[in-house]
């Protein structure tokens, strides 16, 4: 277990001194991951549009950009890998 003061420290440097980039890769992932979600009718709070369900919208796009990158920074990588995006796509699945 890692004592709390430790941890409050790890998390401070990774917010002032990790801004993880998107690669290729990764990007290409995100938009797959992001296509897909919009192609299942997943829901995790879509809009509702002429009685559809439009399941991914801009905001959940965001939101895995947004994942991607916090995943990479707790592990202090300067790059966004696909590993992040697969990550923040099952965490927006199960949520």
């Amino acid at each position: 277990l890692i004592p709390t003061a430790q941890l409050k420290k790890y998390i401070a440097y990774a917010r002032e001194n990790i801004h993880p980039q998107l690669t290729q890769g990764a990007s290409e992932k995100l938009v797959a991951g992001y296509v897909q979600m919009r192609y299942n009718g997943f829901t995790t709070g879509g809009a509702v549009y002429n009685d559809k369900t439009i399941a991914a919208t801009p905001r959940q796009l965001e939101s895995l950009i947004r994942l991607a990158e916090a995943h990479a920074r707790l592990r202090l990588s300067a790059t966004v890998e696909e590993s992040d995006v697969e990550e923040a796509i099952r965490l927006v699945e199960v949520a």
